[in-house]
């Protein structure tokens, strides 16, 4: 009974290896055919192969699947995420709005959120309600716009400009007038 077996020989694994390298779209042809110690004849030999340009193919759609898989490692698919995110955070403030749009002071804005509090002692104790911005939603709202804008390489952090002693840079910056006369104003 003979079994149809593929024979991991040295020139099919480099071959494999080959394949991924070519997949991977890192390196030159030269550097992979140094990196398999084959010549670059050899690896162009290869890429000519229908089974070979099947591999690669085969490879590239593994990876692309794997990491969709992986979700959170695709740009696009955190970019969908914070953008869901956002645009639950939006339908808050919208039925906030519709929900406390009696509420002076800011009500109608949705970004209010009610509050309820406990007050005094003993007898005295009673039970407050007051409304306040709610600024840990808003402060969420700001940190997805950014990781977006970061994601998309929109975003840059500010920096200031300083000498050697760290005073502001254009702080001693003497301006010379000089007119025509040769007289000058500092």
């Amino acid at each position: 009974m003979s079994q149809n077996v593929t024979q991991n020989t040295p020139q099919t694994v480099k071959k494999e290896r080959a394949a991924f390298l070519v997949a991977e779209d890192r390196l030159t042809d030269e550097n992979i055919a140094d990196e398999l110690s084959i010549t670059r004849r050899t690896l162009a030999r290869w890429k000519l192969e229908k089974g070979f340009q099947a591999r690669v193919v085969e490879i590239k759609e593994e990876t692309r699947r794997a990491l969709v898989a992986r979700g959170i490692v695709e740009k696009q698919n955190r970019l969908d995420a914070l953008n869901d995110r956002w645009e639950r955070m939006r339908q808050v403030i919208a039925q906030r709005a519709d929900n406390l749009k009696g509420v002076p002071g800011g009500g109608n804005t949705g970004l209010l959120v009610r509050q309820v509090k406990g007050i005094g002692k003993g007898e005295d104790f009673q039970v407050v309600e007051e409304y306040a911005v709610d600024t840990g939603l808003l402060r969420e709202m700001r940190e997805h716009e950014k990781q977006a804008a970061q994601e998309l390489g929109e975003w840059s952090e500010r920096h200031e400009h300083t000498g050697k002693d760290g005073a502001d840079l254009f702080r001693n910056i003497t301006v010379r007038i000089v007119d025509s006369n040769g007289d000058s104003d500092e």
